[in-house]
């Protein structure tokens, strides 16, 4: 599994990286995971007084600031459809949301924002694409349908001291 080589292990302590922040400001929810040894179709469960509040997307970003996530990608988050359609599946059957959580580890933000209602609606604009991308975080090249998730409305979190 690709969390067991050197990247995905600096990628699984930027996602606690992105946890942090996102607790810092928000000290009454909590990140549950799921296993990150398997290939679960959501990366976590957000949970308030012991309740599933959330289903959570996940993702660290490395080649960019916030700046230029805004300008050059135009806030926009590129996320495997297929992945983000399973989350919806498992949310709209929970009657929670998805929430997605955008790391970018530059600026050392977190974005955040609804992207499924707990009526299995997609929120924000989403544009659905074929497109050739990077497989994993270990590089390689891959050929999918891919979702572009306006951020633009999305909360940027900072860590609270």
């Amino acid at each position: 599994m690709d969390i067991l080589t050197p990247r995905g292990q600096a990628s699984l302590a930027d996602e606690q990286r992105a946890v942090d922040i996102f607790t810092s400001n928000f000290d009454k929810f909590s990140y549950i995971e799921t296993p990150k040894n398997k290939p679960a179709d959501i990366d976590a469960f957000l949970t308030k007084d012991n309740i599933i509040v959330a289903c959570i997307e996940t993702k660290c970003r490395y080649d960019c600031d916030l700046e230029k996530f805004q300008k050059q990608y135009e806030n926009k988050w590129l996320v495997t459809f297929e992945k983000l359609e399973k989350a919806r599946t498992i949310a709209r059957s929970l009657c929670v949301k998805v929430v997605g959580f955008l790391y970018l580890k530059q600026s050392d933000v977190l974005l955040f924002q609804a992207i499924v209602d707990t009526n299995g609606n997609y929120v924000p604009n989403i544009n659905i694409s074929t497109t050739v991308t990077q497989a994993t975080i270990n590089g390689g090249k891959a050929e999918r349908t891919n979702a572009y998730i306006d951020m633009k409305n999305a909360t940027i979190l900072k860590e609270r001291q």
